[in-house]
């Protein structure tokens, strides 16, 4: 069966070899400009700009939370008509939002 195959993969790719350029590009073969501006080198350590982690006790995920939150007034929400969104006001709830069963 591979040898039948051979055959037909190389009578495939043989059209596919015209189509390959016979030269390369003058801007790849062109030399080196001397006069072009190249930047110093300078040292610069591996380490640079690293972020030290270590290890830490354990905090309080509440509070965690409550640091992160929006605080009253800056989550741009309070002078919204919620009452037109979709799902704020839930027939048989008497006008209140779902908690969730909070």
């Amino acid at each position: 069966m591979l040898n039948l195959l051979r055959p037909a993969v190389a009578l495939a790719a043989l059209p596919l070899a015209a189509c390959v350029p016979t030269a390369a590009p003058d801007w790849l073969v062109q030399p080196a400009n001397p006069a072009v501006a190249v930047r110093a080198p300078r040292y610069s350590a591996v380490t640079a700009g690293v972020a030290r982690y270590d290890v830490v006790d354990p905090k309080d995920w509440r509070e965690l939370n409550r640091a992160v939150t929006p605080k009253p007034g800056q989550s741009g929400m309070e002078g919204m008509d919620h009452s037109r969104m979709p799902g704020m006001n839930m027939p048989g709830m008497g006008g209140r939002r779902d908690t969730g069963g909070r």
